[in-house]
């Protein structure tokens, strides 16, 4: 009876691994159900649009569908909405007008165009959403990096770089927005990063600024906070071009030892390697774009007929101090991130650079 007993609590044990296993199991399209002769028209609805993130994530999209779907492609119509929510639904329209067989979409916010998305879903035609934050369940499939990750990784660290420096959690910390309201400052931010500073009643929010992801903008912002704020410990950045003009505003005025994060930018990198022996350190966890390429690809294999897991989050790969020299493209400029599908020679010829 004993032995009974203790096979019968083994079998329950096992029983529940394997339905637990099956209730997380990832769950996969339909067999067929988007199929249709190709070639196709694609629309892809851009939540941006105008800083050098943008055009390089354009040029590697129009990459790969030319180099890997040329034959199968009659169209790719993209737009750019520019962070707005009200012309992103007016460009979705246009594509559907257009007769598009399929839409790709990275929503400008993570609720605002669920309404939208379900819509189209409803009717039948395949959505493929990417890259940010994004708070429907109604989609064909949906390729991301985690923005909340992208958020948290950076804060962490920078908490533990404050204890080693004052030996506590205690400091001051400014922060750089990229654009209120879009769908990766939520992620990265509201999401990721402000709930690892609450948990530090001692690290205070000194000052806050929107640099629009832009160098030139975030340079503005952070020239201002710095010099209303000259001792802050900390500027968390959500975003690579805007950690850059922090990092250069900090050094002109000594501040190498100022803790800051940012993100896989070739200009951070190049500022990076050269100041550490000043002191300066930094973490950079990446946003890919070719993450986009794989929502493609999903596209694809569904109008073909094929089947695809339906839904995928990417940790984001993370750059240290230890590894930032593996990352680094000192023949290409600042403006190129890393973390992208476009093989070298396409962006030495995109830039000009040998």
């Amino acid at each position: 009876m004993k032995r009974f007993a203790i096979g019968a609590l083994s079998l329950v044990f096992l029983l529940g691994i394997a339905i637990s296993a099956m209730a997380q199991a990832p769950s996969y399209t339909q067999f067929g159900k988007y199929k249709k002769e190709p070639p196709y028209k694609i629309g892809f609805s851009y939540h941006g649009g105008g800083i050098d993130y943008d055009i390089q994530f354009d040029a590697a999209i129009k990459w790969l569908a030319n180099k890997e779907y040329g034959s199968l492609i009659s169209n790719l119509y993209m737009t750019d909405a520019q962070f707005d929510v009200a012309k992103q639904q007016a460009d979705v329209e246009d594509l559907i007008a257009k007769g598009i067989d399929g839409l790709i979409i990275s929503p400008v916010s993570p609720s605002a165009e669920v309404s939208l998305i379900n819509s189209l879903y409803d009717k039948g035609i395949p959505v493929v959403v990417v890259l940010g934050e994004y708070d429907g369940n109604k989609y064909t499939a949906y390729r991301a990096s985690n923005a909340q990750d992208f958020g948290r990784i950076g804060a962490e660290w920078m908490v533990q770089q404050l204890i080693k420096k004052v030996g506590s959690p205690k400091g001051s910390l400014i922060v750089l927005h990229g654009v209120p309201g879009a769908a990766a400052e939520i992620g990265r931010w509201d999401r990721g990063a402000k709930p690892v500073f609450a948990k530090y009643p001692q690290i205070k929010i000194v000052g806050e600024g929107a640099g629009q992801w832009a160098y030139d903008e975030g340079k503005r912002v952070i020239t201002t906070l710095l010099a209303a704020n000259p001792k802050a410990d900390m500027i968390w950045s959500c975003g690579g071009q805007m950690s850059l003009a922090a990092a250069e505003v900090c050094a002109a005025n000594g501040r190498y030892d100022c803790i800051i994060s940012g993100e896989d930018y070739n200009g951070l990198f190049k500022f990076w390697i050269a100041n550490k022996s000043k002191g300066f350190s930094c973490i950079a966890p990446t946003f890919p774009s070719w993450i986009a390429n794989t929502g493609f690809d999903a596209m694809i294999q569904v109008l073909l007929g094929q089947t695809v897991q339906v839904k995928e989050v990417f940790p984001p790969p993370t750059i240290t101090d230890d590894t930032v020299r593996n990352y680094v493209v000192p023949s290409l400029p600042d403006t190129i991130w890393v973390a992208t599908a476009l093989p070298k020679a396409v962006l030495q010829e995109m830039y000009g650079k040998k």
